[in-house]
């Protein structure tokens, strides 16, 4: 039976590979667009549901209202959980009409706890790491990262058309914000039903379901099973470098409503900085795919560790700048989204390269679990520690944790590159 399945796979052809690769592009797409479009509107959001409240307040309360939506973040665990229950082809499309219906849901929002709940709702899907799965168990090993970091290029088209419909809709005399979710409508129903017809089952999880290798186990002994693993220490290690990650988020959600409220800049300029930060954050995606599997994961992960704090040092401080405020912000934000994708697409390799098969989109899950809990405490702390302080100086407060993750990096992860995944026990 293993030899008959594993003959099976090997015939997948070519072009079913890159017919895969086709839909998970598109996945990717809608899954970044949805990921960066709320928090390119916060102050269209404030203009219209939070109006007539101090500027302090408004950013206090959208602040702690980011705090209980990234508790939605939680759910990306049982999505990942599940997909080593149920398969990956399966839960791929669950995420992707996820995104949909919650996109519809905040164009019908009349009120702003309505538009919460629905951003709580999408909160549960984007930035799944299923697709990632996907392409890493049907990958040759040398070619994990490569593929992989295609794959995320070209979901750079979502944050694009994310900044062209911002160009359309959001403007300074009549922001139609609601226009920002057609596209995860648009695209993520079609394409849930292209997943389920159309794609198979990822190769190493079928391999593993039809020769009765999947352990029967309770959720609690799934979730004891990850640290039974042999990278059990480096695995802990990755979960408290997310946390502390987690924690420094606030400054990329609130980027926006920051520079508003300096208000040095228009919103077309603004729109400009967030374009041209998409194609910046390709240096990111280049550098991982090109060079993680030649040098290694870890001596990127030291780099975009240390670019994260420094780069918002220069667009928190730069937006003050009357003269130089567009360049400076321009160059400092593109830094933080080239850190921060760099960083979330090396971590992302470790942590499937630390995993066995059967236990890998539970692992990855916990992953995100941690991380989203760390994202909600750093939430909660800015809410109080912005009224104290202001946005500026909490977002440079918070994101000094990056340099904790440099030498906890080095003493304590384990550099995965070349492993084949098959192999980890």
């Amino acid at each position: 039976m293993a030899e008959n399945s594993e003959k099976s796979i090997k015939e997948r052809s070519k072009s079913y590979f890159k017919y895969l690769i086709l839909v998970l592009m598109l996945v990717q797409i809608i899954d970044s667009y949805a990921t960066v479009f709320p928090g390119a509107i916060p102050s269209a959001i404030a203009d219209e549901f939070l109006s007539g409240k101090p500027v302090n307040v408004q950013n206090s309360i959208m602040a702690l209202a980011s705090g209980i939506v990234s508790i939605g973040m939680y759910f990306l665990f049982f999505s990942q959980y599940l997909s080593d229950k149920f398969g990956r082809k399966k839960m791929l499309a669950v995420t992707v009409l996820g995104m949909g219906i919650a996109s519809l849901g905040m164009f019908l929002s009349v009120n702003y706890v309505m538009y919460m709940v629905f951003v709580f709702f999408l909160s549960f899907f984007f930035s799944s790491d299923v697709w990632l799965i996907y392409i890493n168990e049907e990958a040759k090993p040398k070619k994990r990262a490569f593929y992989s970091n295609i794959i995320l290029m070209a979901g750079l088209i979502g944050p694009i058309i994310m900044v062209l419909t911002r160009f359309i809709f959001i403007t300074e005399t009549d922001p139609f914000w609601r226009g920002m979710t057609f596209l995860p409508m648009i695209i993520g129903f079609p394409l849930c039903f292209i997943i389920l017809f159309s794609l198979k089952e990822s190769s190493r999880y079928q391999i593993m379901k039809e020769t009765g290798s999947i352990e029967s186990r309770s959720f609690k002994e799934d979730i004891v099973s990850i640290f039974q693993t042999e990278n059990r220490k480096p695995y802990t290690m990755i979960l408290l470098i997310v946390f502390i990650r987690g924690i420094s988020g606030t400054a990329i959600g609130l980027f926006e409503k920051y520079i508003r409220d300096v208000g040095t800049l228009t919103q077309d300029q603004v729109s400009v900085i967030f374009l041209l930060t998409v194609f910046a954050v390709i240096i990111a995606y280049t550098l991982n795919g090109f060079l993680a599997d030649r040098i290694g994961r870890k001596p990127l992960l030291y780099l975009w560790s240390f670019l994260a704090p420094t780069s918002v040092l220069i667009w928190v401080f730069g937006a003050h700048n009357t003269e130089n405020a567009f360049y400076l912000v321009l160059l400092g934000y593109s830094l933080t989204h080239i850190s921060t994708w760099g960083a979330i697409g090396i971590i992302r390799l470790l942590t499937l390269e630390m995993l066995p098969t059967d236990r890998r989109g539970t692992g990855v899950g916990f992953r995100s679990l941690i991380g989203s809990i760390g994202g909600t405490v750093g939430l909660f702390l800015s809410s109080v520690v912005i009224l104290l302080v202001g946005l500026g100086t909490t977002f440079v407060i918070f994101v000094m944790g990056h340099f904790i993750v440099i030498p906890l990096a080095y003493l304590f992860l384990k550099e995965t590159k070349g492993v084949e995944l098959a192999e980890i026990k």
